[in-house]
């Protein structure tokens, strides 16, 4: 063979190894708004009880290292994974330029990768990652990247209501989900199945397959006062904050909703997506309420001009309680006790509150968007 020829064949080698869209075995597993997020099913590997694999993302313009030192235009990371502990590490991540150049590689020592496992919650990408990974480990075949795009998961919150594991949430968020999970802020995931449903007051008891160390009392005998101070824990935007419980105060603004509604109050307590279903705590660490919605602020702008902010609405504790009863739920109630610390009734709320994931299929998002909950 000439020489030439020979040169070009090493050439074009080069480049194919350089170029990380060059493998075939790239699978196109989600898309964003500025980045396509790639997976290498042919990198999947188990070793020494972790499953390895690797994720390319191209990004719609070139974007800055940390270092500054290098403009790149896609990555390509190689992880590692514990599937039941549900936790994931870095082990390289490799920058790339718009022409496919190899531009750094950072490579950690496994020493390093396995002191910066992190866990991984119950629902974004990385969590469809780590679910696709660990599947191929096992020699599964899962859901193609565009069947899993038809599904939806929506996250809220829940209270527990009783040590067997009942757990009271609300029916917006619960409704036409193919499988419901929950997660406690310990991160341990348990499938959970709804057993009743009361959707004129947006409220769904659900049992899960486990029993719980806490569960909430509710107050009972002494009336919402407007003023008093309030406690609101849930999982609100847990993609950006995380899968803690979060913690926010506020006010009873009102004892009645919208145009006077009696089975609604109203709450200064800022609220997101995420809290729908959360307790709400009076200075007693009792539940005096239920997350159910909040005003649709920017529709109010449209409508008068004046953007409202921090109007919540909870489902009265009174309501929950008579639900409970209704179904034959176990709870604990009792009067107002002495007013508690902000913090020991955050440390009451958190022990109380799990993060609820309803998964449902395409046919579920058109429910899902008309609940207009939190």
């Amino acid at each position: 063979m000439r020489r030439s020829t020979v040169a070009r064949l090493l050439f074009c080698g080069l480049i194919l190894a350089a170029a990380p869209a060059a493998a075939q075995t790239w699978q196109l597993f989600a898309t964003g708004k500025t980045t396509k997020i790639y997976f290498d099913r042919a990198s999947v590997r188990e070793d020494e009880g972790f499953v390895h694999y690797r994720v390319r993302i191209e990004y719609g313009e070139p974007r800055d290292s940390r270092d500054r030192k290098h403009r790149y235009k896609s990555s390509v990371s190689a992880q590692a994974a514990q599937c039941e502990a549900r936790k994931v590490a870095l082990t390289s991540v490799i920058l790339f330029d718009d022409a496919g150049t190899r531009l750094s590689e950072n490579l950690r020592t496994p020493e390093r990768w396995r002191q910066a496992l992190a866990d991984v919650g119950a629902d974004g990408l990385q969590a469809r990652l780590l679910q696709h990974a660990c599947a191929l480990a096992k020699g599964g075949s899962p859901n193609a990247p565009a069947e899993r795009a038809a599904a939806k998961t929506l996250i809220g919150a829940g209270v527990v209501v009783s040590p067997e594991g009942m757990i009271v949430t609300n029916h917006h968020l619960v409704q036409g989900c193919a499988s419901i999970s929950v997660l406690d802020p310990q991160k341990q995931r348990t499938a959970a199945t709804l057993v009743g449903a009361d959707a004129a007051n947006d409220l769904a008891l659900l049992k899960a397959e486990r029993t719980f160390p806490a569960a909430a009392s509710f107050r009972s005998g002494a009336p919402l006062q407007a003023g008093e101070a309030v406690t609101v824990v849930g999982y609100p935007l847990a993609g950006i904050l995380g899968f803690e419980p979060n913690v926010t105060f506020g006010y009873v603004s009102a004892v009645g909703g919208l145009r006077g509604d009696a089975s609604r109050f109203q709450i200064s307590a800022p609220i997101h997506k995420g809290n729908s279903g959360g307790p709400i705590l009076g200075q007693d660490g009792q539940v005096i309420g239920i997350v159910t919605s909040k005003l649709d602020a920017l529709a109010v702008q449209k409508r008068t001009g004046d953007l409202p902010q921090n109007i919540s609405f909870g489902v009265r504790g009174e309501i929950a309680q008579t639900f409970l009863q209704t179904h034959a739920a176990r709870f604990a109630s009792g009067a107002g006790g002495r007013k508690l610390e902000n913090t020991e009734v955050a440390a009451i709320g958190r022990s109380i509150t799990l993060l609820v994931a309803c998964r449902r299929n395409a046919a579920g998002d058109a429910d899902s968007a008309a609940g207009g909950g939190r």
